[in-house]
């Protein structure tokens, strides 16, 4: 059995629902094929979620931005792909406003956005309600900018 067949097995004993906490009950068995995703030991595995969790401290930082009469809501932290060096214990988070003032950070941070952008589109590509949405990035996209 692969790892989408065991999957498919849980949602459907599950009325559909795929919960995260049956997929572990299920890889706990060390003859599943879901067995090998996951860390079982249990020091590294705390470890891993701390970063997990540091990240999620540095990204709920947020400041109110009002600019030519309009507010929005800004990250106070960003992490962007340069900086990226190996697992997510080395991804360093710069202040958005330093980067918003390096002209190089800057274009960085946006070559990123759009590749989000992108994946945002593709992950939710299946809504065909949002079609003019997604040609719309297409079209921004196919100009050159991403």
């Amino acid at each position: 059995m692969t790892q989408l067949e065991a999957l498919r097995k849980i949602a459907a004993r599950d009325g559909g629902l795929l919960r995260p906490q049956a997929v572990v009950d299920a890889a706990r068995d060390k003859d599943s094929p879901l067995h090998g995703a996951f860390c079982w030991d249990d020091t590294e595995a705390a470890q891993r979620y701390r970063i997990i969790q540091a990240q999620a401290l540095i990204r709920s930082f947020r400041v109110t931005v009002n600019e030519c009469g309009k507010k929005y809501d800004a990250p106070v932290f960003v992490g962007i792909s340069t900086d990226r060096s190996g697992g997510a214990e080395d991804n360093p988070y710069r202040f958005a406003a330093d980067v918003a003032k390096d002209v190089d950070l800057c274009a960085v941070a946006e070559h990123d956005a759009l590749e989000q952008l992108r994946a945002l589109r593709n992950r939710y590509e299946y809504l065909k309600r949002l079609g003019d949405i997604w040609a719309a990035i297409d079209s921004h996209l196919d100009k050159g900018n991403g």
